[in-house]
């Protein structure tokens, strides 16, 4: 099936890219004919799946809350294939069982650390180190990957709340300044989206699934596959004119669907 963004000769950064979501972005930047490196810290998993994108894409380790790691990345793409175009900031973590969704008065100090490490230092790092090798060659494309909350605050999770927001506050400050260097930097906030972890924390259980979906004017959650062709309009000359823009894809649930008025 011939893709709707021309991609070809793209090279593009994944990172997360051995997750649900980030799979997903991996496949379609693949399908439209990009060069992808799938970057994780599941080695096995993330050489695994690269296999399956083509010969052209290949795997790179990378644990994001470290700035050396991050360098150590995108130095080995630049030396693989000679440029980085794009650069999909996906990676990312949160409580991921129901009894560590607490209050802010019984939230985890370490646990806010190590999301903020991660999700907001991380996201950071790559987006700066990026950014310079972007420069050198004359331009590119940073997308980073926030959530529904960030738009909007859900409860139980705050250090991710803190991240999301801060991230879309931050590619905008980005996009102000990197625009002129030729590089677009946006955002992509997915909603709820069904894969194996949100499965197992949001669905199991229908009659909270339901009273989830029920704020959703959709009636569903999002497919993975949804997300990656998010971002390949965001990594293609279709958005060639989108600049610090938060792109939210959530089936209308931030947009104040109320079930009763």
């Amino acid at each position: 099936m011939t893709s709707v963004y021309d991609l070809n000769g793209k090279v593009a950064v994944v990172t997360g890219g051995a997750g649900a979501i980030g799979g997903a972005i991996c496949e379609k930047l693949a399908s439209c004919g990009a060069t992808v490196v799938v970057s994780d810290v599941a080695t096995e998993k993330g050489e695994a799946f690269a296999k399956t994108l083509g010969n052209n894409s290949s795997f790179c380790y990378c644990d994001i809350s470290k700035y050396e790691s991050v360098q150590q990345l995108i130095d080995t793409v630049v030396e693989r294939y000679g440029k980085l175009d794009i650069m999909v900031n996906n990676a990312g973590i949160n409580t991921g069982k129901p009894e560590e969704r607490v209050t802010t008065d019984q939230y985890p100090v370490e646990t806010w650390h190590k999301i903020i490490g991660i999700d907001l230092d991380g996201t950071f790092y790559c987006c700066q180190l990026a950014s310079r090798q972007m420069i050198k060659q004359g331009g590119g494309n940073i997308i980073n990957v926030a959530s529904v909350a960030g738009v909007v605050a859900l409860r139980l999770q705050v250090g991710f709340v803190a991240a999301k927001a801060a991230i879309i506050r931050m590619s905008e400050a980005m996009a102000c300044e990197l625009g002129p260097k030729g590089i677009r930097v946006n955002v992509l906030s997915p909603g709820s989206t069904l894969f194996e972890g949100t499965r197992k924390l949001f669905y199991a259980n229908k009659d909270f699934a339901d009273r989830l979906l029920s704020f959703i004017p959709a009636g569903r959650p999002a497919d993975v596959t949804e997300m990656g062709e998010a971002v390949a309009f965001l990594a293609s000359d279709a958005s060639q004119y989108m600049n610090g823009h938060n792109l939210i894809v959530d089936g209308g649930w931030t947009c104040g669907f109320n079930r009763d008025f």
